[in-house]
């Protein structure tokens, strides 16, 4: 439940501070409240929403720390991806790896295992064996 409370608080807050953007952002000439239009009351829900604040118990180092891990979050996410595209054994990994060429078959480059693959090309024969 207090979960809930804290995610519906900080969604308010992330409200309140775009709002605060957009304002900053796009600012109004202001005209003394004589000359400026006054809207009608339509929608009371809409003015007690405009007029509402936002208190929030984060500071401004707790932003920052969270800012900080999601900077590290996302490059140790681009890390993984990077490791996981280098554990595939196909073709293409091989090319371009000579590290990894040299790893798994000894031999020093792709071109020299591609080279040993077409001279026994002919002779290794394909069988299709069920999974039981």
């Amino acid at each position: 439940m207090e979960l809930k409370e804290d995610q519906q608080r900080q969604s308010e807050c992330a409200e309140a501070l775009l709002d605060l953007l957009q304002t900053t952002e796009s600012p109004e000439p202001t005209q003394p409240p004589s000359e400026s239009p006054q809207p009608e009351d339509t929608s009371g829900i809409l003015n007690d929403q405009q007029d509402a604040g936002c208190q929030t118990d984060l500071t401004k180092e707790d932003i920052e720390r969270m800012e900080d891990v999601l900077r590290q979050n996302t490059t140790e996410l681009g890390d993984l991806r990077t490791k996981a595209l280098d554990t595939k054994f196909n073709q293409e990994s091989f090319e371009n790896n000579e590290e990894k060429t040299k790893f798994y078959t000894g031999l020093p480059n792709f071109l020299v295992l591609l080279q040993v693959f077409q001279l026994c090309e002919p002779y290794i024969t394909l069988s299709v064996v069920p999974l039981e």
